[in-house]
């Protein structure tokens, strides 16, 4: 029983002592590590700007200044909120032509980056709403 105490007391020795050179050896290269982190963030390429879409409805239309302004229910608030969105020559619009077709009271989903502290459009769907189909005589119901 004594050499089985002496042997678990000599384990846990060297356990300990083990687990305290390598806490020590990396205690003396911080200037390394900061080193390293330093080359690290250098090296980085810059992050692409993060794209943000809104559904709502269009509140005007500046042809001329090539922007759309667009009011939206913002969930994180719980308020309405209007965001005056930029169009350039790589927005793409879908259902119609141009941003000169797009009217006051369209439905629109838009998808935007911010550049430059403004709201630049990647893409902007147009949601037209679909005619009413005409009422045939199959569509009536049959008299009895």
């Amino acid at each position: 029983m004594k050499r089985f105490v002496i042997i678990c007391l000599a384990a846990t020795v060297l356990t300990a002592w083990a687990c305290v050179l390598p806490a020590q050896s990396e205690e003396a290269q911080p200037a390394n590590i900061q080193q390293e982190a330093a080359t690290l963030a250098a090296n980085e390429t810059p992050a692409q700007p993060k794209e943000l879409s809104v559904y709502g409805e269009v509140q005007s239309v500046n042809a001329a200044a090539n922007s759309i302004s667009v009011q939206y229910y913002d969930y994180d608030s719980d308020q309405e909120k209007t965001a005056e969105i930029a169009v350039n020559k790589d927005t793409k619009i879908e259902n119609v032509t141009g941003i000169e077709k797009i009217n006051k009271g369209d439905w629109v989903d838009v998808v935007y980056s911010v550049k430059d502290s403004k709201n630049v459009a990647t893409s902007i769907v147009v949601e037209k709403e679909e005619p009413e189909a005409p009422v045939t005589a199959a569509d009536m119901p049959a008299e009895e």
